[in-house]
């Protein structure tokens, strides 16, 4: 593929809007800022991460590396784990109160 194949761009831009709401959901919190996304460093990495994962498409190990680091996963469920600490570690990831029965 070359920078000029703009064949995928929508599957890309469904995958990076995908991974973009995972990283909102697991930090409990939008980073919509004035209307536009504001994701803090770490963030970004986590989303490149995510979406690297998804585009590999099939089960078993997997790797990647993303300026100069690698990292290999084994499931989906693994690599979600990581990249949760990686977010909790930055501390992006605001508690959720349940309602223990109105009191």
């Amino acid at each position: 593929m070359t920078e000029s194949d703009t064949s995928n761009d929508a599957y890309l831009q469904l995958k990076l809007e995908e991974g973009i709401e995972w990283v909102q959901g697991v930090c409990n919190q939008s980073f919509i800022v004035n209307g536009a996304l504001k994701l803090p460093s770490v963030a970004k990495g986590v989303v490149a991460q995510y979406v690297a994962f998804e585009l590999q498409g099939n089960t078993g190990i997997k790797s990647e590396s993303i300026a100069g680091m690698s990292q290999a996963f084994d499931s989906a469920e693994e690599r979600n784990n990581t990249l949760i600490k990686k977010l909790g570690s930055a501390g992006l990831r605001k508690l959720r109160f349940r309602s223990l029965g109105g009191y």
